[in-house]
């Protein structure tokens, strides 16, 4: 469902977005069912202690403190070279999360894998994309909108918000013109849907 999400829209065409996709949507939707039914068969599992702003976290990381009025250029290096560089730096201080890890008999430690391939299939989908400036503002409101609901689910809150925070970069990577959305205005069309 998330590969064909991507691999079927015009990223490059698209207009500026005005709601989550209705796949984004509905991915929490299956998340939730999910955790229901594996809930009746196992216990629920250890929880890493979660931060109290969890649901209202924005991709600070790209879109810094300042307005959004400039392009991210300034986080996009002039050059290839730079690019991978600034890529490979990046890769050095960023939490490495172990996608096939082995998982416990309990319903966070399955849900936990789930979601954890989910996001990588996603991840790995918009690898193979270009972008145009509302394409990735439309990426850049829908993982936040999965920020929102999925955190709950995993044993650790870092997985999903590294996990989000990647797509989110490798969108700007592969972005013609990288505008990120104001993180306000990401939350307003987050919380309508």
């Amino acid at each position: 469902m998330l590969r064909k999400s991507v691999e079927t829209r015009d990223w490059l065409n698209t207009i500026e977005p005005r709601n989550v996709r209705a796949v984004m949507k509905r991915v929490v939707e299956d998340v939730t069912f999910i955790d229901s039914q594996v809930g009746m068969l196992y216990e629920e599992g250890v929880r890493k202690a979660h931060s109290s702003d969890s649901s209202k976290r924005t991709f600070q990381s790209y879109s810094g403190p300042r307005k959004h009025q400039s392009t991210a250029r300034s986080f996009t290096p002039s050059t290839a070279y730079d690019t991978s560089l600034m890529s490979n730096i990046q890769k050095l201080f960023s939490e490495r999360i172990e996608i096939f890890s082995s998982v416990e008999f309990s319903k966070v430690s399955v849900l936990t894998g789930i979601i954890k391939i989910s996001l990588k299939t996603f991840l790995e989908c918009v690898r193979l994309r270009t972008f145009g400036r509302y394409g990735l503002q439309q990426i850049q409101v829908d993982t936040q909108y999965l920020n929102l609901y999925l955190w709950r689910f995993v044993s650790d809150e870092k997985i999903v918000h590294v996990m989000l925070d990647e797509i989110v970069g490798s969108t700007v990577h592969r972005c013609l013109e990288p505008v990120l959305m104001e993180p306000s205005i990401v939350d307003v069309i987050c919380e309508r849907s």
